[in-house]
């Protein structure tokens, strides 16, 4: 399949989209968003890509965020219900995927750019990295966004970026729970690249359960939660790749792993 908006690449194990709208800081418009999930859809149907890589093209922006210039028009109301729900569908979709999405972040991630990286399962950032809510400044609302960004800030951290539309530094987004990590620019390529090569050197299978169970106890009560880890862990114990990587640990060898 050919791309407009976004560049799919494949080595190694690890599988990359790359937003490639660099003359608008890759501002997201339907076509792209449809791109994207597509993408990832591809992504995760290939057993050959085992984790997935998020970024940016050029220098200065991970996603600004919507393009404005698709905002007003919109067609019918039914119409426009789809076009805003293109991010949603991504947002939904990334935790209920088998494989970890890496988002790497430099520059400007803004408004659904913002969105897009924190609803990622880890987020590495450059310290030049910037992410904010402004939509209220153009008379707007984060009301997609605000569903991953509530989720790891919570509400009296998150909030108050949505009400003043103000931007922050990589490090204070990581103080928030918007970031996993924070590097210097020269260092992101690489560690990206590190943390990937990692992920896909294991089972993807228990790649695979360990997100599942992640995001499925965010909202199950605590001891229900207990029970529903308790019938995952046997599952898991009794898979094949348990047996092999137990394994290989006593016979001191890499393991093999079957996704089984």
């Amino acid at each position: 399949m050919s791309y407009e908006t976004i560049l799919l690449e494949r080595s190694a194990g690890v599988g990359t989209i790359t937003l490639n709208r660099p003359e608008v800081r890759n501002a997201l418009n339907r076509t792209m968003l449809r791109e994207i999930w597509a993408g990832l859809q591809a992504l995760e149907a290939d057993a050959e890509a085992r984790v997935i890589i998020l970024r940016g093209a050029g220098d200065k922006a991970f996603c600004a965020g919507a393009d404005l210039k698709g905002t007003v028009d919109r067609g019918s109301t039914l119409e426009a219900r789809e076009s805003f729900g293109g991010l949603a569908v991504i947002l939904d979709g990334i935790p209920h995927m088998r494989k970890p999405v890496i988002a790497q972040v430099h520059g400007v991630a803004l408004a659904g750019g913002c969105g897009l990286a924190v609803g990622c399962d880890v987020v590495v950032a450059a310290e030049d990295a910037v992410f904010g809510l402004p939509e209220i400044n153009v008379g707007l609302l984060p009301l997609i966004v605000m569903a991953p960004i509530l989720r790891a800030a919570g509400l009296k951290r998150a909030l108050p970026l949505m009400l003043t539309g103000e931007r922050i530094g990589a490090r204070a987004a990581l103080e928030l729970g918007l970031v996993s990590q924070v590097v210097t620019r020269e260092q992101l390529e690489a560690t990206v690249q590190a943390l990937a090569r990692k992920l896909a050197g294991l089972s993807p299978a228990l790649l695979g359960l360990l997100k599942e169970a992640a995001y499925t106890i965010q909202d199950m009560e605590y001891g229900k939660s207990l029970k529903y880890l308790r019938d995952l862990i046997t599952l898991v114990g009794l898979s094949e790749d348990a047996r092999e990587g137990i394994a290989a640990f006593f016979e001191k060898r890499p393991p093999r792993w079957t996704g089984r």
